[in-house]
């Protein structure tokens, strides 16, 4: 019976002893931020050790937590347990009270929660008007989630190439620069992008593997009228010129509209199309003609339709005579 009772309090202190993860369960994200990573299936215990830094070695130094809590711990080195997803954030301070540093621990767990998945997009979708080595990535927050960007990472597997990215004013999308892209050479390697969603101590990360010949949309093509029989489309300001090197092809259909309705081309996928590299279009008297376009050479996305309706010839009244 001693014995059972023993061999269960053994059992039971190497349960909570094994709870304690170990320094491999968390990794460094950027200078003052370290990430923890959470095992969602059951309670997660990790210490993660903390330094206020190299030159304040030896000090007398004290810590908080979120900046109301004082923490017994004393020292430029000290150790704290993260439970859960129940980050925080460390400061430490000299034995005057003033502030030195910081280190903001976050928890990542596999859950999807504060962005939205769309059918259409998915999670991160990123488009570019152009071969510029500009493009835009955006997404849409998740219902009950007020999050924000800590960390973006966008990097070629060759290491050869330098990307730029930045936060936009409305804080749903960012745009990035391949400053090493060159627009006449063959692209090799995708852009590797991850994007790190922090909403409080729980962080999340969302990544994207494009090429950017693949995600080239072409803004809204000009169309202007030469006769009432036919029209002629422009490439758009935004594209890359010579057009010889990069080609537009265009999708081209005619539809009727009803009088006092409104038209429009994207809803009206029944109608039968054509496609052209030519510029000037022939159109029929009282139909709207709708043109889009695409790179000719790359299985990438379709511009927004643009639309123009030739309208009738009014047939002049003739003047009536009057009686004298």
């Amino acid at each position: 019976m001693f014995l059972l009772r023993l061999r269960t309090l053994f059992c039971l202190y190497s349960l909570a002893v094994g709870s304690i993860q170990t320094s491999e369960s968390f990794w460094k994200l950027k200078p003052n931020v370290l990430v923890v990573d959470v095992d969602v299936k059951g309670v997660n215990r990790v210490e993660v050790p903390v330094i206020c830094g190299e030159a304040y070695e030896g000090h007398n130094i004290t810590w908080t937590k979120n900046k109301d809590k004082h923490l017994e711990a004393q020292g430029n080195r000290i150790t704290v347990t993260v439970e859960g997803w129940k980050g925080a954030n460390y400061s430490c301070f000299d034995n005057e009270g003033s502030y030195l540093n910081h280190t903001l621990v976050l928890a990542q767990w596999s859950f999807r929660k504060i962005i939205r998945n769309t059918p259409e997009k998915g999670y991160i979708h990123c488009a570019t008007n152009n071969y510029g080595g500009f493009f835009q990535c955006s997404w849409s927050w998740g219902e009950n989630r007020h999050g924000h960007i800590t960390h973006i990472e966008a990097i070629r597997p060759d290491g050869g190439s330098n990307i730029s990215c930045s936060l936009d004013p409305g804080g749903k999308s960012i745009t990035c620069l391949d400053q090493d892209y060159c627009p006449y050479a063959e692209e090799l390697e995708r852009i590797n992008l991850t994007v790190y969603f922090r909403s409080s101590f729980v962080v999340e990360s969302y990544n994207a593997k494009f090429y950017i010949m693949n995600i080239v949309k072409p803004d809204m093509v000009a169309i202007s009228r030469i006769n009432h029989t036919c029209v002629e489309v422009g490439y758009p300001d935004s594209w890359n010129t010579p057009s010889s090197y990069f080609p537009l092809i265009f999708q081209v259909k005619e539809i009727r509209c009803r009088k006092r309705k409104k038209c429009d081309c994207s809803q009206l996928s029944s109608i039968e199309t054509y496609r052209t590299q030519s510029l000037q279009l022939p159109v029929s008297k009282g139909k709207m003609v709708c043109v889009r376009a695409k790179d000719e050479f790359c299985n990438s996305s379709w511009s927004e339709w643009s639309q123009y309706k030739c309208k009738k010839n009014r047939k002049q009244r003739k003047p009536k005579l009057k009686m004298l």
